[in-house]
C-alpha cells in the first residue's frame, strides 16, 4: 500500500476528536438508549437522532463494532495516546449490546440510499 492510500482521512481525525472532546456527553446519550434497550424499548429513532446530531461521531462508534481493525490501524499510524484508546476501548466494552441496532441502522440506511 503507498503512503498516500495508507493516510488516514482528516474526516475520520476530526470525528476522533469530537468523540474524545464529547465523550461525556456521548456516554451519557448512549447510557439512556441502553437503559431504554435493556427494557425492552425500541432505540432505532433514537441511534437516528444521534447519528443526525454528531454524524461524525456516529461513524466512528460503528467503525468501533464493525471494523475495528482497521480502527486500530488507524490509531497505531496516527499514534493516539493511550487514554483516548481506554475511552475507545471502555465504550466498545459498556455498549456492546448495542452494536446490532447500530449495524442494522447502517445497513437499513444503505439498503434506502438505493
Amino acid at each position: 500500500m503507498t503512503e498516500e492510500m495508507d493516510k488516514v482521512p482528516r474526516t475520520f481525525l476530526k470525528a476522533l476528536a469530537d468523540f474524545n472532546r464529547e465523550r461525556e456527553m456521548v456516554f451519557k446519550e448512549f447510557d439512556e438508549i441502553q437503559n431504554k434497550y435493556s427494557k425492552g424499548e425500541d432505540i432505532v429513532e433514537d441511534l437516528k437522532q444521534f447519528k443526525s446530531k454528531r454524524p461524525g461521531i456516529f461513524v466512528v462508534i460503528d467503525d468501533l463494532f464493525h471494523k475495528a481493525v482497521e480502527v486500530e490501524h488507524k490509531l497505531d499510524q496516527e499514534q493516539v495516546k493511550a487514554e483516548e484508546r481506554e475511552v475507545m476501548r471502555e465504550f466498545k466494552d459498556r455498549f456492546s449490546d448495542l452494536a446490532e441496532a447500530i449495524d442494522l441502522l447502517v445497513l437499513e440506511e444503505l439498503v434506502a440510499s438505493r
